[in-house]
């Protein structure tokens, strides 16, 4: 199938950005973007919780906290351990780090609340099991919050939750249309052995709901679903085109294993702030469900390395778990078009497209 994202030059999404960063208002040409949803509340809170945060840090603090809209960094997220920008956690008095988790909330569902911070208190899990002399830093306060541009309920601006098995990427367009993508998950271990957290599986319901569906397959949907070779990873890594794969569509299915698969998208979507996971599953209802290709490599067992893909018309969804024995699972996701595009790119670019090639100086 064709690829459904045509990356654009990281000059050209920074000028994007810019112009954005300037103008008053987005819009959205019918043939690339659907009709804007009103997340103005939710972008409202999300704007309140950075203000607060941002006042409480210092002027060093606040300057190390806060880029530019259009700065390169905006797009350079990643979930392995590796030296980050902004403030971290760790860095915050109790008051300021209070704060910080407040403004998370805003970023999150409850389930995903839950699953960010079981991915942070898995960083100690795997400090003890390394005994502190493993290669990278494992600290469970090492996640970097950063804004780009002014925090309104007006502008727009975006922000970045980041640390080791976690990133997730908020842009608010014009202070009512909010992007939670790209929005990545990862647990190592995936099942927990011996410690404080021991029997915790962190990203094990969207494994096992995968596995689920597959069982529920024949052999001609299975023949359908497989995609060869197995990859060692999510195939959507941070610069990668969000190309299509082959797969089983939604409409091949029966009623039955529709169910398993609206359960397994309510559960991918169920990370991102309620709002935009209930559009989500207001997308994936009904005849929607038909345009969903699923696809399978791998293992048919939770316990054997497996990857899958959920690919619909406003999102792409993996779960890999092919590293450590089927013990350390990465997961993604990402919007496509018609939901705004990673980092609300899509969103900016028809406002770039429609707006300057007419003139407006908004």
């Amino acid at each position: 199938m064709a690829n459904v994202t045509c990356m654009l030059s990281r000059s050209s999404i920074l000028a994007i950005y810019a112009a954005a960063a300037s103008c008053g208002s987005v819009v959205y040409g019918d043939s690339a973007v659907v009709a804007p949803p009103d997340d103005s509340t939710l972008a409202t809170d999300m704007a309140d919780a950075a203000s607060r945060w941002l006042s409480s840090l210092d002027a060093a603090g606040s300057r190390r906290a806060r880029y530019t809209l259009a700065d390169a960094e905006r797009l350079d997220w990643h979930f392995i351990p590796r030296a980050r920008h902004g403030i971290s956690l760790g860095e915050l008095t109790p008051p300021q780090r209070a704060l910080a988790f407040g403004f998370l909330a805003t970023a999150a569902s409850r389930r995903g609340l839950v699953k960010a911070t079981s991915i942070m208190a898995l960083e100690q899990t795997l400090h003890d099991r390394e005994h502190g002399r493993g290669g990278f830093v494992r600290d469970p306060s090492a996640y970097y919050l950063t804004i780009f541009g002014e925090p309104s309920p007006t502008a727009t601006w975006g922000w970045r939750l980041e640390g080791h098995h976690l990133s997730i990427s908020l842009t608010i367009v014009d202070g009512h249309r909010v992007v939670a993508a790209p929005a990545f998950f990862g647990a190592s271990p995936a099942q927990v052995a011996t410690g404080p957290m021991s029997g915790t599986r962190v990203l094990g319901r969207e494994d096992q709901l995968g596995v689920d569906l597959l069982a529920s397959l024949d052999e001609t949907q299975r023949r359908a679903a497989r995609y060869a070779p197995l990859p060692d990873d999510i195939l959507t890594r941070p610069g990668a085109k969000l190309t299509d794969l082959p797969g089983l569509r939604g409409s091949q299915l029966t009623a039955q294993q529709r169910v398993k698969l609206a359960a397994l998208v309510d559960e991918a979507a169920g990370n991102i702030p309620a709002e935009l996971a209930d559009r989500e599953r207001s997308h994936a209802t009904g005849a929607g469900l038909d345009a969903i290709v699923f696809t399978w490599s791998g293992g048919r067992t939770i316990d054997r390395p497996h990857y899958y893909r959920l690919s619909g018309p406003t999102f792409i969804y993996e779960l890999d778990n092919t590293q450590e024995h089927a013990n350390h699972v990465h997961t993604i996701w990402h919007a496509r078009s018609p939901a705004g595009g990673d980092f609300g790119l899509d969103l900016l670019r028809e406002h770039y497209r429609t707006d300057h090639a007419a003139g407006g100086s908004r």
